[in-house]
């Protein structure tokens, strides 16, 4: 895929605008100190392209930018695609983007994120169909896969250029490490989108599969259980007599112990159990009545108090009425005579009759006499013959088995879904074996090898760079993702020491996947690589707080050498790409190297875009301290 990087943009906060352009089919390199912000372009191509963290540095850099911006080619487009600044940390959701490249001079935000990662999918070539064929913790089965993983391929950052193990980038997050297992192949096109599509398919079907197994081996064990108490029940049912001996099948005894608990009457049982279920109920009531009666006794005690003490209350009236007589008052007269009436009313109902026509007392023992008489009646009723034990028990059982018929509800509902389940695993087999998958072992070996003959290419141009790995072949670890030596003859990998060794290592690799992914015609990866500092273990590692600059003057003579060399490579690979395989290649090297490494070599096709020093860097400042 056709990719390169016109201009990295960046709107200041006084409104202009810092600029830093590139050129297709070179191998753009931003040389200069320590400290000028060079590896922040990888963090802000990053971020424009809809990095989910916040990468850049805020002191200078962040500080003093409104947007950050991304000018490209991709295919036979040309867009420009801006991002608002970082804001206490947290990343923007506001997008400038535009069809035709145009920069303007005060960006706004004019698109949504969902809306612009359409346009670049479908660059990408990345349509519904392009889905991770295996999920995992990271990972959801069957969701498309991001540009953004194939991005892998074309970066090198400075965490992992010299790295031992480490030869992708952001292998430390673990859906980037997950993505990589799962898109390596089809970024390689050793897998196809059509294939995907079907391992999809097949890895739905082949969990539903093992869902479904597993309920199933949960069913027959709780069936086992039941199957044991529904024979445990019959074999007590044969010993009343309620199932034939002969039968055996759980399903015709479990239809027998429903007619048991449907159809058996007690009809049959001792008709001395009659009469005492029907002394048992008149003792009841009468017990009941004895109840009710005394707590009348108690409730019509309470209220005679309670008008006995209302009565005694009324009675100094008469006094009052007997000593007022001769007082002609008029409503003293009508207070008394209304208190008089009231005394006389409740003397009267005092002496009235009780509201039942009998005695409670007397109605009470004899109801007590009668249930002494019940009870007696009871007693005397037989029932320790061998036939009535014998119905007692079984009406006994006869509860059991309905109140264990009513738990197994459940258990036996499982037959009919074991059955069922029968039916759609039989279904669901019959769907995986339908299922037609292409498998790329033999195509996936000869891409291997292949890789591992274009990187051999460039392990033998690296030559006394390698030291005593010279003449080593190449042996990619597909599991693991990492280029390995192996010493000539041998079947084993060796274990390669020094940083340098592996700083040519992930170029050679990196080189060799390129003219691989190209030769291929793989639709998904850019072709373009951004690098940051292969010179890094010669130079040492860059630190933003170091006081003493890099000097190129303290790099040994040999180390020169070897960097030399890892320029050499990149620039015999531009050249192959353009002149051999006839298409675009862009290279973005940030370095601490001086121009005179490509002048003195004689690499056409190195473009020096700007040298960060001497007060020149990614934000520079004017004699007012003002940036541009």
């Amino acid at each position: 895929m056709r990719f390169n990087i016109n201009k990295i943009l960046l709107w200041l906060n006084n409104g202009k605008i810092r600029e830093i352009k590139f050129e297709k089919n070179k191998i753009n390199v931003i040389t200069g100190d320590s400290g000028t912000g060079k590896s922040e372009i990888i963090s802000i191509i990053d971020y424009c392209l809809f990095g989910s963290r916040a990468d850049i540095t805020d002191e200078i850099i962040n500080e003093n930018v409104t947007w950050y911006g991304v000018n490209f080619h991709i295919n036979n487009n040309l867009y420009t695609l801006g991002r608002g600044r970082i804001d206490k940390r947290e990343v923007s959701k506001e997008y400038f983007f535009h069809a035709d490249g145009h920069i303007p001079k005060h960006p706004t935000a004019n698109n949504t994120e969902k809306l612009i990662k359409k346009i670049i999918d479908n660059e990408f070539n990345i349509t519904e169909r392009t889905v991770f064929p295996f999920g995992g913790k990271n990972i959801t089965l069957g969701s498309k896969i991001s540009p953004r993983y194939f991005l892998m391929f074309n970066t090198l950052s400075g965490d992992t250029i010299d790295h031992s193990e480490v030869f992708f980038d952001k292998q430390n997050v673990d859906r980037y490490r997950d993505a990589l297992i799962n898109i390596f192949d089809l970024a390689v096109s050793i897998e196809t989108e059509e294939n995907l599509l079907q391992k999809e398919k097949l890895n739905v079907l082949k969990s539903e599969l093992k869902k479904l197994k597993r309920k199933q081996n949960l069913i027959d064990k709780e069936m086992d259980v039941f199957n044991e108490n529904i024979n445990e029940l019959s074999k007590k049912a044969k010993e009343f007599n309620l199932i034939d001996y002969d039968i055996s099948d759980s399903a015709e005894l479990m239809n027998k112990l429903n007619e048991i608990n449907t159809t058996y009457k007690e009809e049959s049982i001792d008709i001395n159990l009659e009469k005492i279920n029907k002394l048992k109920n008149e003792k009841n009531k009468l017990i009941r009545k004895i109840r009710n009666l005394k707590m009348f006794n108690l409730e019509i005690g309470h209220f005679k108090k309670l008008q006995k003490n209302t009565l005694d209350s009324l009675k100094p009236v008469q006094v009052l009425n007997e000593s007022y007589k001769l007082l002609e008052l008029p409503d003293l007269d009508l207070l008394i005579n209304s208190l008089q009436d009231e005394y006389e009313l409740i003397k009267q109902n005092n002496k009235g009759r009780s509201p039942f026509n009998f005695n409670v007392d007397n109605k009470i023992k004899e109801y007590e006499e009668k249930v002494k008489s019940l009870n007696s009646e009871i007693f005397d009723i037989p029932i320790n013959s061998k036939t009535t034990k014998n119905e007692i028990d079984k009406l006994i059982f006869i509860g059991e088995v309905r109140t264990k018929l009513e738990l197994y509800g459940r258990q036996w509902g499982i037959s009919n879904q074991e059955n069922d389940l029968d039916e759609k695993i039989t279904n669901l087999e019959s769907q995986i074996n339908e299922v037609e998958l292409i498998e790329y072992h033999e195509k996936r070996n000869a891409t291997l090898r292949l890789l591992d003959e274009l990187v051999q290419t460039y392990l033998d141009k690296s030559g006394d760079a390698l030291d005593n790995y010279k003449g080593y072949k190449s042996s990619f670890n597909y599991k693991e993702k990492k280029l390995e030596l192996r010493k000539p003859r041998s079947a084993f990998p060796s274990k390669v020491g020094s940083s340098s060794n592996h700083m040519f290592l992930h170029l050679c690799l990196f080189l060799g996947l390129h003219e691989l992914i190209i030769s291929q015609k793989s639709p998904y990866v850019p072709q373009w690589l951004i690098m940051d500092q292969p010179s890094r273990p010669y130079f040492g590692e860059e630190k933003e707080s170091k006081v003493e600059k890099l000097s190129w003057e303290k790099v040994k003579r040999s180390d020169k050498g070897k960097i030399t060399i890892a320029m050499q490579l990149l620039d015999y690979f531009i050249n192959y790409v353009i002149k051999i395989l006839e298409t675009d290649f862009q290279v973005i090297l940030l370095e601490h190297i001086p121009k005179s490494i490509w002048i003195d070599a004689r690499l056409e096709h190195f473009h020096l875009v700007e040298e960060f020093k001497n007060g020149n860097a990614l934000i520079r400042f004017d004699e007012n301290n003002q940036p541009y």
